[in-house]
This record gives structure tokens, C-alpha cells and sequence, in this order.
């Protein structure tokens, strides 16, 4: 039987469920707590920068820059030498790329040794100060669905700017917590991540099927 919008719909309710899923820091644990400006500083983006560019630029060398925008994995490449040709702000990894439109409030931690971020996201790193207090994973897996669920619009594409992050609330705990719980985070994200490859897989071979007949 085809699934309908509602079902579908409430299949991905399911999911963002499993993404609010988290471990509360317990009181004793927390070692720092603030509005998240006093913790992470904000990196340039790159504006200008179109899916057209890209795609007229593919990369013809080895060594190459991933561009990050909303999505888990990046929208393209780069050649190191265009990138700095064209100015683009070129950052250092390890950071967590937050999404500012399409899944508003997502958290992505990117190792990528450089990377470019375009204008529908933005980076975040921590403080110099808390460089060494703040498990990148664990931060995004914490905060990533409390800062979508806190974009301009819960439904429709919405927007999670600068400023709404600067101004969120959070807890940092003691280290050895977030080492302890990040890997668990992690496993989330891969299981959400096979489940929703899965339905992608399943739903363009139905279509598929669709247009045969």
C-alpha cells in the first residue's frame, strides 16, 4: 500500500523524537552555564557563493575544500587555488556548522582539516578559553533538536540566525561527562542516518516502479 503524507509525515515525526532523545546533566555535573555567545565564537561565512558557481567550478585538482550549507554532507567542492581566488572564507576544522535555513538549528560537527560555509549556515567554535571544555559531538548531539525546535518557525522553512543562537541558554558539564555520553550521541545520528537512507532508497525505487507501469 502507498504511504501517505500523513504517514510519511509521521514518520518523521518519529525520527525528530529519536533526535530530541538526550541525557540531562545533572546538576553536580555542570561546570559552566550561560547564554552560548560567552562560550562559542561565530566564523564568517560565504556569501555569493551558488549551487551554479559550484557546478561550474568542479574540482580538477587533489586538492580540494568541502562547501557545507544546511545538509549533513557538503553541497560540493572546491580547488584550494579557486577558493582563494575568489576570496572565500576558508575556515579551519574541527567545527560545528549550524544550519540557518532548510533544518534550521542543526548542529553538524565537521573535522574536515578546512572547509567553506555557505550563507545558509554558519560555524561555530568554542572560545579559545573552552577550547579544551567543550566535546564538539557532544554539544551538537545535546543541543542540535532544543535548537531547532527554537527556530523563527516551527513549520515552513524557518530560520535559527546568529543572534537566536548567541542568545540560547547552556549548560557545559565536567569533561569526562561529555566523553562519556558523546559516543552515544553518535550512535544516534548513525542510526537516524541509515533509517532515513533506507526510506530514501525504498521510496525512489517504489517511484521507479511507478513509472514502469
Amino acid at each position: 500500500m502507498a504511504e501517505t503524507p500523513n504517514s510519511i509525515q509521521n514518520e518523521q515525526l518519529r525520527l525528530s523524537a529519536l533526535e530530541a532523545i538526550r541525557v540531562e546533566v545533572p546538576a553536580r555535573k555542570i561546570l559552566f552555564a550561560g547564554k552560548a555567545e560567552g562560550f562559542f565564537d561565530i566564523l564568517p561565512n560565504t556569501t555569493d557563493l551558488t549551487e551554479e558557481f559550484l557546478y561550474a567550478h568542479q574540482p580538477v585538482s587533489g586538492r580540494t575544500i568541502p562547501v557545507y550549507g544546511p545538509s549533513i554532507e557538503p553541497m560540493g567542492h572546491l580547488d584550494e587555488s579557486e577558493a582563494r581566488q575568489n576570496e572565500f572564507a576558508v575556515l579551519l576544522g574541527p567545527v560545528i556548522v549550524v544550519a540557518r535555513k532548510g533544518y534550521a538549528g542543526r548542529l553538524i560537527v565537521v573535522t574536515a582539516k578546512s572547509l567553506i560555509v555557505h550563507e545558509d549556515a554558519y560555524a561555530i567554535r568554542p572560545k579559545s578559553k573552552y577550547a579544551d571544555a567543550i566535546n564538539l559531538e557532544w554539544f551538537a548531539g545535546h543541543y542540535s533538536a532544543e535548537f531547532q525546535a527554537n527556530r523563527t518557525a516551527l513549520w515552513g522553512i524557518g530560520d535559527f540566525p546568529r543572534e537566536r543562537f548567541e542568545s540560547m541558554h547552556v549548560v557545559i558539564p565536567h569533561h569526562d561527562f561529555q566523553e562519556a555520553i558523546a559516543p552515544m550521541y553518535a550512535r544516534r545520528r548513525s542510526l537516524i542516518e541509515r533509517h532515513r537512507t533506507l526510506r530514501e532508497d525504498v521510496e525512489a525505487n517504489f517511484r521507479e516502479l511507478l513509472n514502469r507501469t
